[in-house]
């Protein structure tokens, strides 16, 4: 991405966001990409230059805890309301009404309370990895993580346990060639043995495990990664699992209107069949029940679309998009 296209934006809250911004030509609408961990403006790296040559606006901010935006210690201020407000600022201050939302991994949540809090600026939504998924006002991770095992065989997100440890900043960051070997191993099968388990990412951080990498992610790649993520280390990140481990989203949960939770824009649905965190199952039976306008793609790799299969996803975004234009 040209650097030459990057804006800030300083929100109410006063955080500043950084993020690459291209204006929409040829009457095509702007794409809002939003990443998820441990993820930067980077991650759309394929998909932008993409859709700015057949004329989408794009507007790619590196989230709060990452990169060149602001990244706060208290865990408080990464509630998925607030986080949303920001977004907004940043659509407000480049005079943009209207949007498509592409979230991944965990920003699907965020994706989400935007659709439910302010739905007016979206005229399409596009969810990879996790679905859309409704407001939790009574969320408890306990219950949350023995419901899943129950529907699964394991636990899907037990190393949120970890990520919401206070040490984990400080065990990731001394083991950081095994955290990454955990995020992009070459069997996605690790992450159903070694991170969806409770206790399991702490042993294997602990221990500074380490196996070969996924071929889509050379040692290039997570150079420039590490080098871009360690400007602000780990702990914003960390933080937005933090603060959904601690339901600190429980009482904004509870005061969107229940006609706010069905979603009647187009969304389209990326579920990738190797992700054993993002399971495909979780979007296919959560997001029928409040999408009325849904398209669904199913890609034959793990959680990284965007890195395995680049192409594929920029054409069923692409078969998505058109519709909405």
């Amino acid at each position: 991405m040209d650097v030459s296209q990057f804006r800030t934006t300083t929100t109410r809250r006063g955080y500043l966001y950084s993020y690459y911004y291209k204006a929409a030509t040829l009457g095509k609408p702007t794409i809002l990409f939003i990443h998820g961990f441990p993820s930067m403006h980077h991650n759309w790296s394929s998909q932008a230059p993409y859709f700015v040559q057949r004329g989408y606006g794009i507007i790619a901010p590196d989230m709060l805890g990452y990169g060149g935006t602001s990244a706060p210690d208290d865990v408080g201020e990464y509630k998925l309301r607030s986080m949303g407000e920001d977004i907004i600022d940043i659509l407000n201050d480049l005079v943009v009404s209207k949007v498509i939302g592409v979230a991944h991994g965990i920003a699907t949540l965020l994706l989400s309370r935007l659709l439910n809090t302010h739905a007016s600026f979206f005229i399409g939504a596009a969810f990879l990895g996790l679905g859309y998924l409704p407001p939790q006002p009574t969320f408890d991770y306990k219950t949350e993580i023995a419901a899943l095992n129950k529907l699964f065989g394991y636990d899907v997100f037990g190393y949120w346990d970890f990520f919401a440890a206070e040490d984990a900043v400080s065990l990731t960051e001394k083991n950081i060639d095994s955290f990454y070997s955990l995020l992009f191993p070459d069997d996605p099968l690790i992450w159903r043995t070694d991170l969806a388990p409770l206790g399991k990412a702490r042993e294997w951080i602990e221990q500074n495990t380490q196996r070969p990498r996924a071929a889509f992610w050379t040692a290039e790649d997570q150079e420039a990664h590490q080098a871009a993520l360690m400007q602000k280390g780990l702990r914003g990140g960390l933080n937005w699992y933090k603060a959904r481990h601690g339901a600190l989203n429980n009482a904004d949960e509870k005061s969107i209107p229940q006609e706010a939770v069905t979603i009647s824009i187009p969304t389209f649905f990326g579920g990738a069949t190797k992700d054993y965190i993002c399971a495909i199952d979780i979007g296919r039976t959560v997001m029928p029940r409040f999408c009325s306008n849904m398209m669904v793609k199913e890609f034959n790799t793990s959680h990284w679309i965007m890195k395995e299969a680049p192409d594929e996803l920029n054409r069923a975004l692409e078969d998505f998009f058109v519709t909405l234009c």
